[in-house]
């Protein structure tokens, strides 16, 4: 099992540095740790569930390039990119770019968008989901040919074009990420473009339904599911005991703005560290490569329990 960090906010309430200097330092030491994986969310502001929407938030390539120069081996990318709040041939130049400066460590995480709020208070338009879906698709098929083709490259897409554009350096390879759950389009997608897939959140069993319909889609267009790295993502809240995790986990949620999961409902890997090493068991169990941790406010005390009680026992 490989073990990914996603950085869903940066809130650093036990560091009073500028929140890059926290955050490249977060990233550093989860490389020397061993995590395989760090991400931030693509959004303007933060999201109800994680936050509040006033509260200081960096942009995610912005903070990505920061962490790339502070790390050596940790891959890079957001969980996930919205293919609407970039031009589509800008989008690959920043990525093409953060590979560079990562040293071949950009992975192209996407997904094809959702929250309407913000695409209302930019002015994007935010047509259905079929037609964002293409969009997704049409926005890697001209990251691939910008990168793949000699300058300058050209594409030519029902939403999109390229014509005569120049990429260099361009990346040698790089990883597609699809992230979702929506059964018969997003995953669909990742059977035709994925190299990996993640769902942010969820229980064993639901993961193992979701694998069993990317395995249908696999087989129906003859794409190989065993090269898909299967990839969860869990809030995580640890502490010695269990009711002392619940406890932390009410206290660094207090302020979201989208409340908190109740205790009779499923908090994911809140609880002690052997509660957590045996729901990263359960989902290794049904299919799952990279378990991918969210702290709320970067709890430190988590991550410290996480990396010297949990990582060894389910390696």
């Amino acid at each position: 099992m490989d073990f990914g960090y996603h950085h869903a906010s940066f809130r650093y309430p036990d560091d009073d540095r500028p929140m890059v200097d926290a955050t490249a330092d977060r990233a550093a030491w989860l490389d020397d740790a061993g995590f395989s994986w760090f991400s931030v969310m693509d959004h303007v502001w933060q999201l109800p569930f994680n936050g509040r929407r006033d509260e200081p938030f960096l942009e995610c390539y912005t903070a990505l390039t920061a962490v790339a120069r502070a790390t050596e081996s940790i891959e890079l990318g957001a969980l996930v990119t919205c293919p609407h709040y970039r031009n589509p041939a800008y989008l690959g130049r920043v990525l093409a770019s953060l590979d560079h400066v990562s040293g071949g460590r950009a992975v192209l995480s996407i997904g094809a968008g959702w929250y309407e709020d913000e695409y209302d208070a930019m002015d994007i338009d935010f047509p259905d989901i079929s037609t964002r879906n293409r969009q997704m698709r049409e926005t890697i098929e001209l990251c691939q040919a910008m990168w793949a083709q000699e300058s300058p490259a050209s594409y030519e897409g029902e939403h999109y074009q390229l014509d005569d554009f120049y990429c260099d350096p361009k990346p040698d390879e790089m990883p597609v990420l699809i992230g979702g759950g929506g059964e018969e389009l997003t995953l669909r997608a990742t059977a035709e473009y994925a190299d990996r897939w993640n769902i942010p959140s969820g229980d064993p069993k639901t993961f193992a339904g979701k694998l069993d319909v990317l395995r249908d889609h696999c087989e129906a267009m003859g794409t190989d599911y065993d090269a898909i790295e299967k990839t969860i993502g869990q809030t995580a809240v640890i502490r010695e005991e269990s009711e002392a995790a619940h406890e932390a986990y009410e206290d660094l949620t207090d302020r979201n703005e989208g409340g908190q999961t109740p205790r009779d409902e499923d908090r994911e890997a809140v609880g002690t560290p052997a509660e957590a090493a045996e729901r990263i068991e359960a989902f290794a169990e049904v299919g799952a490569d990279t378990f991918v941790l969210k702290v709320p406010a970067n709890d430190r005390r988590t991550v410290e329990l996480f990396v010297d009680e949990v990582m060894d026992s389910v390696a």
